[in-house]
């Protein structure tokens, strides 16, 4: 578990689930014989640990589950915007290297393997299925050996020097070498000599696709027919990555400052709302995982105690966080469509490399698409607030 529990980033992902809660009504429930409003007593904010065991702690928090959003969050006072200076990201030239990189990473992505067809040497890029044992001055290696082990050599799994030693030898046949551990490895065995037993079962060779109208036909968002025409998609792909990571450069620079500008005066209400929304998803992650709150804790070595002061320290600043994209929301009004949001899910996903890892349409399935909307309203909300400030280029520092 982080221990910080929550950084200091993202106006944005703060809080698209907080953003879509209702208002609580505000009434209150007695606490010790004292009427207390309702949500602190219901989000544990105010829990008297100090006179309560562990275990009563511990069982009162596990109870905890999201509360709905007070009606008076408090205030927050905004700098003039204008008087704001940010800085873009130095532009750099998308020129046909990078469009050439571009493409061969997709066609790493496109790489299979396939049994090699004549008796040969196994040589870097190829991928063997080996079995291997490790030995540290005789004795064998804890957690050092396995057995049919797919290995793509080249792909730096194993210490510096490892694969490049597998390389150069046959399959079938055992061999061995003698290697050092890196300086920086685990302590125990960092620097030490070891030898490595080896059996390659069988080795295949790489077979990357070309960059043809087929590959074009596979890859293609834009309906590009010709590798011209995909690759000036891809221009225009790299371009649009760039604007994405300057925007999201401005976007940090406006909110690290208004963090430590703006004047916050979050309500109570507010702080023990927020406590609550952070100890649930605590409390979800432990059942998920088939443990209660206090045993995930435990085996993350920390205490409940420690817990509950860290969700409660850090429920301030996440508060001010709702404050403040409530602010620039109200500032910087958008109507976002579904089409938006899919153009959205296009970039942040090029751009932060996954991939085809997950689809949109499981993003969307995981999030709900309301909470999607939510979310990218909240970016341009604070991408036009940032826009909106005295912004220069890199050059000019």
């Amino acid at each position: 578990m982080n221990k910080k529990i929550l950084s200091k980033i993202s106006l944005l992902l703060v809080l698209a689930l907080a953003a879509c809660q209702g208002q609580s009504s505000g009434g209150t429930m007695p606490l010790n014989g004292v009427e207390y409003p309702e949500i602190f007593v219901k989000s544990g904010y105010y829990f008297d640990k100090a006179s309560m065991s562990d275990a009563l702690l511990a069982s009162m928090l596990e109870k905890v589950t999201s509360l709905e959003k007070p009606k008076n969050m408090g205030t927050v006072e905004l700098p003039e915007l204008s008087a704001i200076k940010l800085t873009n990201n130095k532009k750099e030239e998308i020129d046909s290297a990078k469009i050439e990189a571009e493409l061969e990473k997709e066609r790493d992505e496109e790489t299979t393997y396939v049994p090699v067809k004549v008796r040969r040497e196994a040589k870097m890029t190829d991928k063997v299925i080996i079995d291997f044992k490790g030995f540290v001055n005789g004795e064998e290696l804890e957690g050092g050996a396995g057995e049919d082990y797919e290995l793509v050599l080249g792909s730096g799994q194993f210490i510096p020097g490892f694969e490049e030693k597998v390389a150069g030898h046959s399959a079938g046949r055992k061999f061995s070498f003698d290697i050092v551990f890196p300086e920086n490895y685990d302590p125990s065995l960092a620097g030490k000599d070891a030898k490595f037993e080896i059996m390659i079962k069988s080795i295949e060779e790489a077979v990357t696709p070309e960059v043809d109208e087929e590959f074009v036909k596979k890859h293609t968002k834009e309906n590009s027919v010709t590798v011209d025409q995909y690759k000036e998609e891809v221009k225009k792909r790299l371009e649009e990555r760039e604007e994405f990571m300057n925007n999201q450069n401005l976007i940090y620079q406006l909110t690290d400052y208004l963090f430590e500008n703006a004047k916050f005066n979050p309500s109570e209400e507010a702080l023990a709302w927020q406590f609550s929304v952070m100890l649930d998803e605590y409390n979800r992650q432990a059942e998920q995982s088939g443990s209660t709150l206090s045993q995930m804790l435990e085996a993350n070595g920390m205490s409940i105690r420690d817990a509950y002061d860290e969700i409660k320290s850090a429920a301030p600043q996440a508060v001010q966080s709702s404050l403040l994209i409530d602010e620039l929301m109200k500032k910087f009004p958008s109507t976002v469509t579904e089409d938006d949001v899919k153009k959205w899910f296009d970039t942040l996903s090029t751009s932060m490399g996954y991939g085809n890892a997950i689809s949109y349409e499981d993003y969307k399935s995981y999030m709900g698409l309301e909470n999607l909307k939510k979310a990218v309203e909240q970016e341009n909300a604070i991408l036009k607030a940032a826009k909106s400030c005295n912004i220069v280029d890199e050059e000019e520092e």
